[in-house]
């Protein structure tokens, strides 16, 4: 929690400090969103399995081309797969089979965080100018459909990294608050150094969130080193630990 206010760590806590803002910022990905895979990058190996005839090394093709990419823009999904296409010598129609299929599968993976959601949309009925701010390679468009399908519609705007080529950590939260005119800002995100202490930069203050592998890790639980197995933990600790007030109180 940054600024002046403190409240308790709690479902009603978060809603109370809401009262106090005009404009309220989620973060997606494990925030108003979680996965059932224990790392987001393992998505990048289930689709690996599926083309490992065609991109033997596609774990490590697709976390270095994000890598390369990343160091003169955020890319958005077409140009990564554009690189990976290069790199790999396969052809246009291959590289947007398997661009495709990433899609898919991030979509199938995704559940909503239900306390969350249900915080989202009591903003929504207490008339708060509601937003998102997303670090994502999947544009716009595509990412809507997305979360629209489980159930998080109404906001007022999607901000995505890759459309406004800059990270939260970079300027997006500077092109947020340029944009969006309030006399307050609170942003709820999961990561400190992108969600919280970015935002702070631009006077937003923030409300941390745990991830449920950082309530399991915080019980003594550790990541599987095989993947099948680490697969298998992610759909446990994502109902267990829905709820990142879970391991409060």
């Amino acid at each position: 929690m940054t600024g002046n206010k403190k409240v308790a760590y709690s479902y009603d806590g978060l809603k109370k400090l809401i009262d106090d803002y005009e404009a309220v910022s989620f973060d997606i990905f494990d925030t108003l969103v979680m996965s059932t895979v224990y790392f987001n990058h393992d998505v990048f190996r289930v689709v690996g399995e599926k083309y490992r005839d065609c991109v033997p090394d596609f774990f490590n093709v697709r976390v270095r081309a994000e890598k390369e990419l990343s160091k003169t823009s955020y890319p958005d999904i077409e140009k990564i797969y554009g690189y990976i296409r290069k790199v790999c010598g396969i052809s246009h129609k291959l590289a947007k089979e398997i661009m495709n299929y990433v899609i898919e599968v991030e979509r199938r993976v995704i559940i909503a965080r239900r306390d969350i959601v249900e915080i989202f949309n009591y903003c929504k009925k207490s008339g708060k100018k509601v937003y998102i701010v997303s670090d994502m390679y999947i544009r716009k468009n595509e990412l809507e459909k997305i979360i629209n399908d489980i159930g998080i519609v109404g906001y007022d705007k999607i901000f995505v990294s890759c459309e406004y080529d800059t990270a939260k950590h970079q300027n997006l939260f500077k092109k947020y608050k340029n944009e969006i005119k309030a006399q307050s800002y609170l942003h709820i995100g999961d990561d400190m150094r992108c969600d919280i202490e970015s935002s702070a930069k631009y006077g937003i203050d923030g409300f941390r969130l745990m991830t449920s592998a950082e309530i399991w890790e915080s019980m003594g639980g550790t990541a599987a080193e095989n993947f099948e197995e680490r697969s298998k933990q992610a759909i446990y600790i994502s109902e267990k630990y829905n709820s990142p007030f879970s391991a409060a109180g």
